[in-house]
């Protein structure tokens, strides 16, 4: 090589390396762009499968497994409620049962429709009582007990719109802070309750400290599982209340 040559070459090579260096960095800069924009990715996921109930502040919650027609509603002083046409006596269906039963829920999912269409068509008299099954075990029994005191500040004629809500939106049992009060407003907010007086009482969980002694004297008085349910004073079989089909409806028909 010339010795003129010898200065072009030098320039090649510091211009290759140059670039070289140069895409090395554009890289470097897309490696940690790539890597920001997928640790943003994860996060969002994380809180999304972390969080699934936020939407519930907004009014955002599961719809009811059924929506009516009812029967007539009676809130009773003992704290359960009668669903039922005036002139219905018999036969009677006792629900014993806890909000955040799992059981319940499935009870709910395969009959409570059966149930409420059954006493809207005149065919039973049908008296829920809810309570807390779960006594002195934590997170439930304090999830529970929210879910109670909210039933309580709702008007007879929503009771049932809500008593169903609160099914369908029931959290595990394990939940820390299940049935939190923002969902429980969510429900209300859901079938039109918006009061500041029904806001205040749900806030507040004013029916709260009714729940343990209520739960106490129903468990005393040898309901010891949820859901407890009896028919003109004999009790069903938990086999048939988680069976969807007709087999509950049978049973209601046959003792009419």
């Amino acid at each position: 090589m010339s010795k003129s040559g010898r200065p072009a070459a030098r320039d090649r090579i510091r211009q290759e390396r140059e670039r070289e260096a140069q895409r090395r960095q554009r890289n470097r800069v897309l490696i940690v762009v790539g890597s920001a924009l997928g640790a943003i990715l994860i996060a969002v996921v994380v809180i999304v499968v972390a969080r699934p109930g936020e939407s519930t502040g907004t009014g955002t919650v599961q719809s009811a497994y059924y929506n009516g027609p009812f029967a007539p509603v009676t809130r009773n002083p003992d704290h359960s409620v009668t669903m039922s046409r005036t002139t219905v006596t018999a036969p009677v269906l006792d629900i014993y049962e806890d909000f955040q039963c799992p059981v319940c829920d499935a009870f709910e999912k395969a009959n409570g429709a059966v149930v409420q269409k059954l006493a809207f068509q005149g065919k039973v008299r049908v008296i829920y009582h809810p309570f807390t099954i779960f006594l002195g075990e934590q997170p439930a029994q304090g999830n529970s007990v929210r879910a109670w005191a909210a039933a309580q500040c709702v008007p007879a004629g929503s009771w049932l719109e809500y008593h169903n809500l609160l099914f369908s939106n029931q959290p595990d049992e394990r939940a820390q802070g299940g049935f939190p009060i923002s969902l429980l407003l969510a429900l209300g907010r859901k079938i039109g309750l918006t009061s500041p007086s029904f806001t205040h009482c749900v806030s507040s969980q004013k029916y709260a400290p009714l729940n343990v002694p209520l739960s106490e004297k129903i468990i005393r008085s040898g309901i010891d599982s949820t859901p407890t349910v009896k028919l003109n004073g004999k009790t069903v079989s938990n086999a048939i209340l988680v069976q969807p089909g007709t087999g509950l409806q049978k049973l209601i028909l046959g003792a009419s």
